[in-house]
């Protein structure tokens, strides 16, 4: 009994070291200018049929309270037909639902479009990241950041 709980105790840190390593946030990197990215981006999510819930321009309103901020933007879309089928999977991935993507601009003057990987949203609402829905969001977002970013 006490091997087996030392096997699981093991397997279990194990897991956690692996999970430390993933990636949070996938980040790439745009041969445009933020407009340009957002433009791009904008037209790779309505050609998939996705849909803009809303665009966050986070720097603009920095500006207007007399801060600084490089241009930085977050674009929110999603597709409710595979977002319900998450959330028909655990009702709590409503809360990183819809998807979104930031665009921001780094001191270098280099464009950075970035979203949550998959695989941590899988994990943080308790859903194989095998699940078709979360394949098919890996795909889209990859897809959409590449044809955005130019890639």
């Amino acid at each position: 009994m006490s091997k087996f709980l030392l096997a699981l105790t093991y397997a279990f840190l194990l897991a956690q070291g692996a999970w430390a390593e993933v990636p949070q946030v996938i980040e790439v990197r745009s041969t445009h200018t933020v407009v340009q990215t957002l433009w791009h981006l904008e037209h790779a999510i309505h050609r998939r049929h996705l849909h803009i819930v809303a665009m966050v321009d986070h720097s603009g309103a920095a500006h207007k309270v007399g801060l600084d901020l490089p241009p930085t933007k977050l674009v929110i879309f999603g597709n409710p037909a595979l977002g319900t089928k998450l959330m028909q999977m655990n009702q709590q991935a409503g809360l990183g639902l819809p998807l979104k993507m930031l665009v921001w601009e780094d001191a270098e003057h280099r464009v950075w479009l970035g979203y949550t990987d998959p695989a941590v949203f899988a994990r943080r609402y308790d859903i194989s990241p095998s699940a078709e829905p979360i394949l098919l969001m890996t795909k889209a977002l990859h897809a959409i950041a590449a044809e955005a970013a130019g890639e």
